[in-house]
């Protein structure tokens, strides 16, 4: 995910509409597969087994970056995340 923020975080989408289009789609594919993925896997990610060295972000934290892409602020995503 880091990757593509660099990448696409600085894409710019200057139609306010499609701009919403896309997040709305994207995040309808995403982030349900993600929770899905959680969901599955959630035995496996106990405490104390370095869980976040393999789950850096929630469903909320995939979503609100989903949020943000398209208006080309990479450098708002980094300090955010920060």
């Amino acid at each position: 995910m880091d990757e593509i923020q660099r990448t696409q975080g600085a894409w710019v989408v200057s139609d306010e509409q499609l701009q919403s289009e896309l997040r709305v789609s994207i995040t309808a594919v995403v982030v349900p597969a993600y929770r899905s993925f959680l969901g599955r896997f959630a035995q496996h990610f106990t405490a104390g087994r370095q869980t976040e060295k393999y789950i850096k972000l929630s469903a909320d934290d995939l979503e609100g970056i989903i949020e943000e892409l398209f208006e080309g602020s990479a450098g708002s995503m980094s300090r955010r995340r920060n």
